[in-house]
């Protein structure tokens, strides 16, 4: 029996992590297991971090312990849970580096210590770490992470890193979190109040017209990766290319209003992007 979640689960706890390219029906199924463990290991930190009424002690305190299980990884230390013989396991059979475990854990203990962020280069740092290493450890599993591929990666997880921070601008503040760079938020006059009043007045429509082209400059930038990968992820990055796409779209539009049900894709949006994918007309 397994230790942590199956795909199917998988699907429906993708909203604990929406950014992590978790496994689907479209891989292998032995890279798609090799997913799951890796999905699994970022989804139960994620809820540690962001999930509950822990305190902020008590949340570090079990984030440690993780950080500890990835200190002893690739050594004779015993490891205490079966999820971590596991990632050993996929960790040595795809050449998987520690170091893109580490990143993603000094950016989970950073959604608990740090509640804003005053420049966008203080906000890509924490991109680079919570969102590039998921795109990595996909490419390794599928033995296509060269340099090049890499590059477009990056600047593919952090455009929906940074889509996901501004789908998520309610429920962040309410956690007492902003990740909107305070610097920009000046220079364009919104503020937080804004947020508790639900108040989407024409400076946050400035500014949210700012904010989708840096996702779709950062898009066109990852764009080249689908051309040079082959086999099954090409598919998968064809459809997430579809699904940045889509989203901008519908958050350009002028109904978009990001205190009022921000646009996110529904199971149905994912079906036709894939068919479309598949039967490009």
């Amino acid at each position: 029996m397994s230790h942590y979640i199956t795909i199917d689960q998988g699907r429906e706890l993708k909203k604990h992590y929406e950014n992590f390219p978790v496994a689907t029906l479209l891989f292998p199924k032995k890279i798609r297991n090799a997913a799951t463990i890796l999905y699994q290991f970022a989804r139960q930190c994620d809820d540690i971090a962001d999930e509950g009424d822990k305190s902020r002690e008590e949340r570090l305190q079990l984030l440690n312990q993780y950080s500890n299980e990835i200190s002893n990884l690739k050594n004779e230390a015993p490891k205490r849970t079966p999820l971590f013989l596991d990632i050993e396991k996929v960790m040595g059979e795809y050449s998987i580096k520690v170091s893109l475990l580490k990143k993603l854990m000094r950016a989970f203990k950073q959604d608990v210590n740090k509640k804003c962020y005053l420049t966008i280069n203080e906000l890509n740092n924490y991109c680079d770490d919570a969102a590039n290493p998921a795109g990595e450890m996909i490419l390794s599993l599928f033995g296509q992470n060269s340099e090049k591929n890499l590059r477009y990666s990056n600047s593919l997880c952090r455009a929906l890193a940074l889509i996901g921070i501004i789908q998520d601008i309610e429920e962040d503040y309410a956690k007492g979190r902003i990740y909107l760079p305070q610097d920009e938020m000046k220079k364009y006059k919104i503020k937080a109040d804004d947020i508790q009043n639900r108040d989407f007045n024409h400076h946050w429509i400035h500014y949210k017209n700012f904010w989708i082209n840096r996702v779709e400059q950062l898009l066109n930038e990852g764009r080249p990766l689908e051309g040079e990968l082959h086999g099954r992820i090409r598919l998968q990055i064809s459809i997430l290319i579809k699904a940045i796409e889509l989203l901008i779209k519908r958050m350009r539009s002028a109904e978009c209003n990001l205190f009022n049900q921000p646009p996110k894709l529904s199971k149905m949006d994912w079906a036709h992007l894939t068919i479309k994918s598949i039967l490009p007309l």
